[in-house]
């Protein structure tokens, strides 16, 4: 017990030595929400005398968030799980009322200056399938919540009562509630039957008190409610059609028909009876409900001279409404009137938001003068008056692809070591003589406190150069909302960003550009060229493959046509067509993309790139996923010309991976790639095991459908020249059935997680699992040269894999491993668990050899480093590499080497950003923080006084030796 719990102590140390104090120095956390749902709405509370304001956002990546209006901070968010979606969301008073789960089935109330959960209520049985008729309303007196859902109306609160009289065969046809004093309404439409569905409930019992429909011209689509009335137009006859409610809801329709109107819009002032509508002449009004449900106009937008306009409502901090209307005017600014209800006037604005930069806004919300606009990029931005108050990114949380670039030498070291005359050396080092002070200063600093951050000593002009040990890098981030980031690794800034151009797919068809594949190859005189390959794809289908080859340092093309950084990042065409695949020619920049017909596209597509295929056509070997009739498959493919098909090469079928059945494709894990440092492990009995290292192997995750509850999961290790199967496991289904394996495989190392939700053994429980798996070449002491050998050799399927499984105590969502410049250093594996944390595992600790019932000898202990096995993974906090940080949603996990070779760079995205560096075998190559320099200094200067002094004295006491000598 005690070795076991040295081995322990042991493991965590050298992540120990990046915590505590290191938490946001050498790591940056960046929360995110995602894109709006609908536009952010306004929130004022008076706290202490002092006003708060908030803006409530519901995203796309199912989080309910409130951000700060001063700083566009995140001052709470909740974060839903996947199986409890966020169905809609109402503000009221001091409250966020939110409906998710299947079938809006969960009710939770949280302060909406808190985030503090109030009160979470199951509304109805959980239903499965599309969520129809979803609403939230509120009593201002009591908070109660009323809330329908796809099975009745109920309420919550003060007094509750639920499932209360159904809606009957009319329940897919409601979607919004009204309260008022005297009754409850639930308003519907059936588009089927061409009728507007009203009942009316008493809100204290919930007693049903009438139901009726009323007929809508055809075409009606949509209508909305502000106060007590419905409102619709009539598309046919452009008239404006309303009703009042009553309880009786005996009221006739009314309608009003001098002027065309086109649209009626919902402007989240329907508490203050405020609406906008819009004219066939391009005008609008602000239209408000009067007394006795009479329709008012009390304010005009005349046409404007732009693009098609946006309207947007809201309560400032006093409770005076604002309506604003927003559109693109002709000379490109974004201009903006604001129509206040209190001063009977409206004020004009505008100011600038570049599509280049940031898309187009599709997203408005109002507070007085101030505008909240979001765009399809994912950006949220505050103006005030025409000035930009604070701006967020939230398109980050929709990262597809990412990679780390290194930076470029400082330029005095890259020509010197280009070659340089001497004049031209000589007036370097006077130009760099200016930097001179704040190196000194930066020296003695870190050579006192031995601070290891504060190495990059930047130059003047602050350029982006590469650091002494290489933690400074730049992160280029592509995301699946159509705009390309490069962040500084360092701090996580946002250096620049560019927007992905829809081309073709843009010309009035609408269209996305979504990034698959990102490459980091040579560009010019020394610098690095970043090229994505994204898929665009316009709204009536078409697809095509365009490549964009961007500067990493500036965001700039460098493609040769596409030089101006101030437009529309348009790249080039490489496949009219979907692309099936892309491979990286090894040891070259050459892409090879492969087009729907399985023709071999180069990228550059030029006479060298095509020779280096020829070379290399009969080694090269490409499994991926082809889809077929019954599904997707793993096929394995080699290339061949057949001039008679096509000038390029062909990727032809050499195998296919049989599964049974019922057995369907769940994912391909691609090995991490990297140097080698060690082929093989010495035991403590001085044997030796040599690694497999098979470069052609990958992972294949399936799923077993068959309704047998013996049916699970699949995960098979294969070699792609042939489809041989070299490590296979079948795993259990989790929860719901669904199979949720992660895995990652570098050289000879698998390691996967999944969920087993069946007791096989008496004294198993159900849980999460990690799996360890090592592959060697045989027998001890046998070696195959597996890295070298032919794919068709006999020897190539001796393998021999060590396994061990553990107890993990929580769920991961992604799984990914840390890489070094050569590969010496251990490995560390990192997770993103469920409960929003990063986690390092260090190898010792998943050593498939650790011993089982027995006592480590001591040359394992001295030679392997084994400890005890344990069934359980401890819960560590010192293997937290997200500190305190909530790190939610992460999807992938990505690291790079820095210069040092202890030293490895890790990258979490997903809805959050999260960036640290670990030394899984602590830093052996610099000195410790706590070494004392002033004191070896000062060691080192008193033994040279004392040498000092004690020579002359040494050799007058040798010279007096000598006289005496005979």
């Amino acid at each position: 017990m005690l070795s076991l719990l040295l081995g322990l102590l042991s493991c965590g140390l050298s992540v120990l030595a990046l915590q505590e104090s290191d938490a946001g120095v050498i790591d940056w956390h960046r929360p995110l929400i995602g894109l709006p749902l609908a536009p952010p709405i306004f929130h004022h509370a008076n706290v202490n005398g002092t006003t708060q304001s908030v803006l409530i956002v519901p995203t796309a990546s199912n989080v309910l968030a409130a951000l700060n209006a001063t700083d566009g901070s995140v001052v709470w968010r909740h974060v839903f799980d996947a199986a409890d979606g966020l169905a809609t969301m109402r503000v009221a008073g001091d409250a966020v009322a939110a409906l998710s789960g299947p079938g809006a089935s969960n009710l939770r109330v949280f302060e909406a200056l808190t985030g503090l959960l109030v009160s979470e209520k199951r509304v109805s049985a959980p239903v499965e399938g599309a969520q129809s008729g979803v609403d939230i309303a509120f009593e201002q007196s009591s908070g109660d919540s009323f809330v329908l859902n796809t099975n009745s109306v109920s309420r919550f609160g003060t007094k509750e009562w639920k499932n209360a009289e159904k809606l009957g065969e009319a329940v897919t046809t409601y979607s919004q509630l009204v309260h008022q004093p005297d009754a409850l309404y639930a308003v519907g439409q059936s588009n089927q039957a061409f009728c507007l569905y009203l009942s009316s409930y008493d809100p204290e019992t919930g007693a049903h008190i009438e139901h009726t429909y009323k007929h809508l011209p055809p075409r009606v689509e949509s209508f909305l409610t502000a106060a007590d009335v419905v409102v619709w137009v009539d598309p046919v006859t452009q008239s404006l059609g309303f009703v009042q409610l009553v309880p009786t809801l005996k009221n006739p329709i009314r309608t009003e028909r001098q002027l065309k109107w086109i649209a009626v819009i919902d402007v989240d002032l329907g508490r203050s009876g405020m609406f906008v509508g819009v004219l066939a002449d391009g005008a609008a009004r602000v239209l408000k409900i009067k007394e006795g449900g009479v329709v008012e106009s009390v304010h005009v937008f005349p046409a404007n001279d732009g693009s098609e306009a946006m309207f947007a409502g809201g309560v400032n901090a006093e409770g005076h409404p604002y309506v604003v209307r927003m559109w693109e005017s002709a000379s490109g600014a974004t201009a903006a009137e604001i129509y206040s209800a209190q001063l009977e006037g409206s004020v004009e604005t505008s100011f600038l938001v570049p599509d280049y930069k940031y898309g187009e806004v599709v997203k408005l919300g109002i507070d007085g003068s101030k505008l909240v606009i979001g765009t399809t990029t994912g950006a949220i931005q505050l103006w005030d008056a025409g000035q930009l108050v604070w701006a967020r990114e939230d398109g980050l949380s929709g990262i597809d692809v990412a990679a780390f670039v290194e930076l470029p030498l400082p330029e005095r070291v890259a020509r010197a070591d280009s070659g340089e005359s001497f004049f031209s050396r000589l007036q370097r080092q006077i130009t760099d003589a200016k930097d001179f002070p704040h190196y000194l200063a930066a020296f003695a600093q870190r050579f006192v406190t031995g601070t290891q951050e504060e190495i990059v000593v930047s130059a003047a002009n602050g350029a982006l150069v590469r650091d002494a040990f290489g933690f400074h890098q730049i992160l280029v981030a592509a995301t699946a909302h159509g705009s390309v980031f490069g962040l500084d690794s360092a701090t996580g800034k946002i250096l620049w960003s560019r927007v992905f151009g829809l081309g073709w797919a843009g010309a009035g068809v609408g269209g996305t550009v979504r990034p698959l594949k990102i490459y980091l190859v040579e560009g010019e005189a020394e610098s690095k060229a970043v090229i994505i390959i994204a898929q665009r794809k316009a709204a009536n289908g078409l697809v095509d493959t365009v490549l964009f080859k961007i500067d990493p340092l500036t965001g700039a093309s460098m493609i040769d046509v596409e030089q101006d950084s101030d437009r529309l990042l348009e790249g080039t065409d490489v496949i009219s067509g979907p692309l099936t695949e892309a491979f990286r020619l090894p040891n070259s920049d050459i892409i090879m993309l492969i087009d729907d017909y399985f023709q071999i596209i180069p990228y550059p597509n030029t006479a060298k790139s095509s020779a280096a295929i020829a070379k290399l056509a009969p080694k090269l070997y490409m499994p991926f996923i082809e889809k077929f009739s019954d599904g997707p498959r793993v096929v394995g493919h080699s290339l061949k010309l057949d001039p008679n098909m096509s000038d390029n090469y062909l990727a032809f079928r050499t195998w296919g991976l049989a599964l049974p059945r019922t057995e369907t494709l769940a994912g391909l894990v691609r090995p991490h790639v990297g140097p080698v440092a060690s082929l093989g492990k010495v035991l403590g009995n001085r044997t030796t095991l040599y690694k497999y290292l098979n470069p052609r192997m990958f992972v294949v995750l399936t799923q077993d459908n068959a309704a047998d509850e013996a049916a699970g999961c699949g995960l098979r290790v294969v070699d792609g020249a042939k489809g041989s199967v070299v490590y296979e496991a079948v795993l259990p289904r989790g929860e719901g059935g669904l199979c949720d394996v992660r895995a990652t495989l570098v050289e000879n190392w698998l390691v996967y997680h999944y969920y087993d939700a069946q007791v096989v053994a008496q004294g198993d429980t159900k849980g999460w699992r990690v799996v360890t798996v090592e592959l060697y070449e045989g027998l001890l002491d046998e070696k195959t040269q597996s890295s070298d050998m032919s794919a068709f050799s006999a020897d190539v399927m001796k393998v021999e894999p060590l396994e061990q499984a553990y107890v993990f105590f929580h769920g991961i969502s992604a799984i990914g491993t840390t890489s070094t410049k050569f590969g010496i250093t251990s490995k560390d594996i990192i997770v993103a668990t469920h409960n929003h944390k990063i986690q390092a595992i260090p190898r010792r600790l998943l050593n498939p050899r650790r011993p089982k019932n027995r006592a480590p000898t001591a040359e394992e202990q001295q030679e392997e480093q084994l400890i005890p096995y344990d069934v359980l993974l401890p819960e560590d906090p010192r293997r937290t590499i997200s500190h305190n940080y909530d790190v939610a949603g992460i999807r992938h996990i990505i690291s790079a080497p820095a210069l040092l070779e202890s030293t490895s760079l890790v990258f979490a995205y997903g809805l959050d950003l999260f960036l640290t560096r670990v030394a899984p075998s602590s830093t052996f190559d610099i000195l410790s923080e706590s070494f004392n320099k002033v004191q070896l200094v000062l060691t080192v200067f008193g033994l040279g006084v004392g040498i000092a002094i004690a020579k002359p004295m040494m050799r007058r006491k040798m010279l007096r030796e000598k006289w005496y000598q005979k």
